[in-house]
């Protein structure tokens, strides 16, 4: 996973700073939770959760370097609340946790398996989980766009041992996945959600954060050229300028009973 511009994100993450409240809202919590934030980013959100649970405490966690360092940049926010850079593949908590959280990270992460299995190791017997990330559907994705524009002759050489940097499972498979995982879905909806950035240019500065994946591999000065290209072909999917549709998975897990 590339190292996102974490600076940069605190200018353009009003979507997934509202898709990730609107699901926190409907979280209970007592007060006293110890929470893991699985893809914090700058962590926006996990200091949200901290205020949730005055008695507790939550941890931020980002295989962003850059992400982290705006977490830590950041001012205020509550005294239970701290930030380590880590990717959710190789973290390695115990049973430690009430309460782990991910909110639209899950989708850049190939190897779900491994993903869920260390949520898994991370909560204790009576703990649960709650994810939400983008997912399959039948409408081409922009993820899905951006690695069509990869095959460009302007930039093909540049994206030749490329392997997809993000994943959208169907959500027919997450049983499956995360029961791989010692892990069982207690609740589950999808909804066709759309965000409008209000204009073309908006909707490039966005992706020019997060296509980091793909950016990263060009030289600078070709990538913005790269993002206007993949705008220019996403514009006709979403039907309008700076208009920007996808479909989000919910999930709430808990873990399988017997699992260690």
């Amino acid at each position: 996973m590339a190292d996102w511009d974490g600076a940069g994100y605190v200018h353009i993450s009003g979507l997934q700073r509202a898709m990730a409240t609107a699901s926190l809202e409907s979280v209970a919590v007592a007060g006293s939770e110890r929470v893991l934030d699985v893809g914090c980013g700058d962590g926006y959100v996990t200091r949200q959760l901290a205020a949730r649970v005055p008695d507790g405490s939550v941890l931020g966690v980002d295989a962003s370097p850059r992400m982290i360092d705006a977490a830590h940049a950041a001012d205020g926010g509550p005294a239970n609340v701290s930030f380590q850079f880590g990717d959710v593949t190789t973290m390695t908590f115990g049973p430690e946790f009430d309460l782990v959280v991910s909110f639209n990270a899950l989708h850049w992460v190939p190897d779900q398996e491994t993903a869920y299995r260390a949520i898994a190791a991370a909560l204790k017997p009576s703990g649960r989980a709650l994810v939400q990330f983008v997912c399959h559907g039948p409408r081409r994705s922009v993820e899905r766009v951006a690695m069509d524009v990869t095959r460009d002759p302007r930039w093909a050489a540049a994206f030749a041992d490329l392997a997809q940097p993000y994943v959208h499972i169907d959500p027919d498979d997450l049983a499956k996945i995360v029961g791989s995982a010692g892990l069982e879905v207690t609740a589950q909806s999808v909804a066709d959600r759309e965000w409008d950035f209000g204009s073309r240019e908006q909707f490039a500065q966005w992706c020019t954060v997060g296509f980091s994946d793909w950016t990263s591999r060009l030289p600078a000065a070709d990538g913005p050229a790269f993002v206007d290209a993949v705008v220019d072909r996403y514009e006709p999917i979403a039907g309008r300028p700076g208009l920007f549709r996808f479909l989000q998975l919910r999930a709430e897990l808990r873990r399988s009973p017997g699992s260690r």
